[in-house]
């Protein structure tokens, strides 16, 4: 067996025998659990005889985190010891380290505080080290901490001020931070940094404000006519905020600036990139040229995406090949840049260059590489390796106590709980093992868990863990009443809600299909359809009737074209068709590059991909993907050329 498992199986003893549990420990627990939950006080009474229970720890956790501000040390350690290895010893200490940094108590925060990517827990470690005056090292750890281009939380406060009041903040520090808030698009942030990181913080704060009421009036206040750091930063403050919503006069502004402030190349850089983006966003002229201008610093992922959009807007296929040669691409773009520079000596005329550059997309299983598998009459990369554990394997990663845990809650109907001790889990394990525990999760019907997991360490073999057929009986019923391809109705799945039955997004859409309520309710009612509340979308069998047959609406609306389904189904259909190329008709895989919302864009590319991937995993003929997508005019979508 896998050290690693091994280790983990071990530590997990410590905390819970595994006893096989019974239906009356279950009950117990519940209504124990909700008890300790409330603070009530029958809770030792529900809790006696439950000690054997594997998830006995959890009623002493709830027990302990109400006791808190006054529990002895001893008792806190003892959790932690009794149950090491396991969530709830993590969760213990980080519940006992908030109330140590709330009292004050900087000795013992030091001593139970351990290292983590959890940024309150170590802002508050530098704090404590702070007032130890234990300064060895400190401002490498400062720094660390600091450099972030947004903002940090309340808990980081207090330590950064107090760093900074000793000079362990240095102006450098400062100054580079805020033109990384400036890079990220956060000029509001990056005034708070002048105006509290700042010496002689008043002046900075007042000019902050004017910046705030009137951006495009910095270049002509007088605190700012000299060239200093501070005043720099400060119109960059303005350039930034300026740009969110009047291009045009950013650039203006940016125009009578330029040449009588040495702002160094990477800030210069930084305020080129902003005027570019906003000139892109907000339509205005010359937006390649102001592209152009932006100084390569490195790998650009937005960047690079946004000078390809604009290029394929312009059609200068001469741009686009410039800009898959000039520099290693971001790697979230590499096979969109290396199709698109695969089109463009295709459009050149190179035929057989292009031919050999589509030939090395065409070996991704991807949507880019059907893309280009397409264009060469390839076959689709579909090969795949699923998962196949050895028993022993298996066994090792069910036997886990933390994957144990989280089946039990599943058993429990405590979802939010098995999943906070699957996640804990899982960043336990190595990547092999990360895979065990996706399959497992497919078998256990966790197919998001699986899904995510995968994800995760970029594991893409295994399609039937990707690509779940769940619900089988109901999707086949569902695209045969409504003539559409079951394959199309599993993309939506996969890519609304990865089979999660009771998915609730932001706006309110629920179900496996994603339905918004008003939705939902008017295709029910075209239907014939009871639906008495909307909360009935999250009947499975329900939201596939429903997200099937609002489907098939979309797609006849858009005249079979599924690429354009799609975007509707996510966008909305007034808004596709206001997306329509206005005087010309292009293919749609151009069209579907240039969506202009990149939510949208995304989605539509997933669709599209995932539709083919279900074809194949559905047994079904293969629809290409150039099939898929056809050509679009102003009037609408078409099968072939205008």
């Amino acid at each position: 067996m896998n050290s690693r498992i091994l280790t983990l199986l071990l530590l997990g003893f410590a905390s819970a025998v595994m006893a096989t549990p019974n239906d009356d420990q279950r009950a117990r627990f519940k209504a124990a659990y909700a008890e300790a939950q409330a603070g009530g006080p029958q809770l030792a009474t529900l809790a006696r005889g439950l000690e054997p229970y594997l998830l006995y720890p959890y009623l002493r956790f709830e027990t302990l985190r109400r006791q808190l501000p006054d529990l002895p040390v001893a008792d806190v350690e003892t959790f932690i010891d009794a149950n090491r290895g396991t969530f709830l010893a993590g969760r213990m200490r980080e519940e006992w380290l908030r109330e140590l940094g709330k009292q004050h108590h900087w000795a013992l925060y030091e001593r139970f505080y351990q290292l983590t990517t959890k940024t309150d827990f170590a802002c508050i470690a530098l704090r404590a080290q702070f007032e130890l005056g234990k300064l060895k090292g400190l401002n490498e750890a400062a720094r660390a901490l600091w450099a972030s281009a947004k903002s940090s939380s309340d808990a980081c406060s207090p330590a950064f001020e107090a760093l900074y009041a000793q000079r362990l903040l240095t102006d450098e520090m400062v100054r580079d931070r805020i033109w990384l808030a400036l890079r990220a698009n956060r000029p509001d942030f990056a005034g708070y940094l002048l105006r509290t990181y700042t010496p002689d913080r008043k002046t900075p704060g007042t000019l902050v404000d004017a910046i705030r009421r009137n951006p495009a009036a910095a270049a002509q206040m007088p605190a700012l006519r000299t060239d200093t750091p501070r005043n720099r930063a400060l119109l960059g403050v303005a350039l930034t905020k300026l740009a969110g919503h009047d291009a045009v006069a950013a650039r203006q502004l940016w125009l009578s600036v330029e040449h009588r402030y040495q702002f160094p190349r990477d800030h210069r850089a930084t305020l080129l990139r902003s005027l570019a983006l906003a000139a892109v966003t907000q339509d205005t002229p010359n937006q390649l040229g102001l592209l152009d201008q932006v100084p390569e610093t490195g790998p650009d992922e937005l960047l690079e995406r946004v000078r390809l959009k604009a290029a394929l807007n312009s059609r200068d296929w001469k741009r686009i090949l410039r800009l898959s040669n000039d520099h290693k691409p971001h790697p979230g773009n590499r096979l969109r840049l290396a199709y698109w520079h695969a089109r463009a000596l295709e459009q050149r005329g190179d035929a057989e260059e292009a031919r050999d550059a589509y030939a090395e997309v065409a070996k991704e299983r991807d949507y880019y590489g059907f893309l280009a598998s397409d264009r060469i009459n390839a076959q689709y990369a579909l090969d795949i390796a699923p998962v196949r554990p050895e028993p022993r394997e298996l066994n090792g990663i069910k036997a886990l106590p933390g994957i144990q845990r989280a089946q039990e809650f599943e058993q429990l109907g405590m979802s939010a709980e098995s999943r906070r001790e699957w996640l804990w889990t899982l960043e336990q394990l190595s990547r092999r093992e990360v895979e065990l525990a996706a399959r497992l999760a497919y078998e256990l019907g966790w197919y998001d868990r699986a899904i995510f997991a995968l994800g995760k360490i970029e594991s893409y073999d295994d399609a039937e863990a990707r690509f779940p057929i769940v619900f089988k009986e109901k999707v086949l019923a569902s695209a045969d009443e409504m003539e559409i391809s079951p394959a199309k109705i599993y993309a939506i799945i996969r890519g609304e809600s990865a089979f999660v039955i009771e998915a609730r997004s932001g706006a309110g859409a629920l179900g496996l299909m994603q339905m918004m309520p008003a939705t939902g309710m008017e295709t029910a009612r075209r239907m014939g359809m009871n639906l008495r509340s909307p909360t009935e979308l999250l009947d499975p069998d329900k939201n596939i009737q429903l997200g099937s047959a609002y489907l098939r609406q979309v797609i006849k609306q858009f005249n079979g074209n599924f690429a354009l389904a799609a975007a509707a189904y996510n966008a909305g259909p007034s808004r596709v068709k206001s997306w329509y190329p206005r005087n010309q008709c292009v293919p749609a895989d151009l069209w579907v590059e240039t969506i202009p919302f990149a939510e949208t864009e995304g989605y539509v590319r997933r669709a599209l991909f995932y539709a083919a991937l279900y074809e194949y995993r559905l047994g079904l003929p293969s629809t290409r993907l150039a099939t898929q997508l056809g050509w679009l005019s102003p009037d609408g979508a078409r099968p072939d050329k205008c």
